[in-house]
């Protein structure tokens, strides 16, 4: 159950590696520039202290190597975060657009079931309703209708043939109407359900 519940891509769609590549930037920015004003600053404090130029230097030149070791390593670890960020956003649509472009094609798709702490719960809910209400009308609907277009095809025949009488013709007719008319009533109860959820 868990290797099949294990993610195959790192990264699922170009949409989210440019959301990675933003974050990250923004990130990188903002650390650059905090880690810039923190040098200026503290050379023009030091500078107002009585020691010599080159002890300010070297002080300054010694302190920026750990600061750019601890950076790397923070920027990392700040990546594989965004990834695991985007993962529980982007996941859910990603899963979402599959199977909903699986039954625009017609395959039989089963409720969508999200990773724990993905993002945006609800659309599982719509989703689930959405496919529920539409395989309840379709499915009754499609085969209901394959029999009642059957009824009508064999009534044109017989009134093509002249092989039916009136009151036959009639009856037919009849009983294909209250067929039609129990169909839309299945879907329409389905319809006014799903409106009242």
């Amino acid at each position: 159950m868990a290797s099949k519940n294990r993610r195959k891509k790192l990264i699922l769609h170009n949409l989210q590696m440019r959301l990675i590549i933003a974050l990250m930037g923004l990130i990188i920015s903002v650390s650059t520039i905090l880690v810039v004003s923190l040098f200026l600053i503290l050379k023009d404090n030091i500078s107002s202290l009585p020691v010599s130029e080159e002890l300010i230097r070297r002080v300054l030149s010694d302190s920026i190597l750990p600061v750019i070791v601890i950076a790397i390593i923070l920027f990392i670890i700040s990546m594989w975060a965004i990834v695991l960020i985007t993962h529980k956003i982007y996941g859910p649509l990603h899963r979402l657009c599959v199977y909903i472009k699986k039954m625009s094609e017609g395959e039989i798709v089963y409720d969508l079931k999200f990773r724990r702490g993905d993002a945006v719960e609800d659309l599982k809910e719509i989703y689930n309703d959405l496919r529920q209400s539409l395989e309840k009308t379709l499915h009754y609907n499609y085969a209901e209708m394959v029999k009642i277009f059957s009824e009508l095809q064999d009534i044109l025949d017989k009134l093509y043939n002249k092989k039916i009488q009136d009151r036959q013709l009639y009856n037919a007719l009849q009983s294909a109407c209250d067929k039609l008319a129990k169909a839309l009533d299945i879907t329409s109860e389905t319809i006014e359900t799903d409106k009242e959820k």
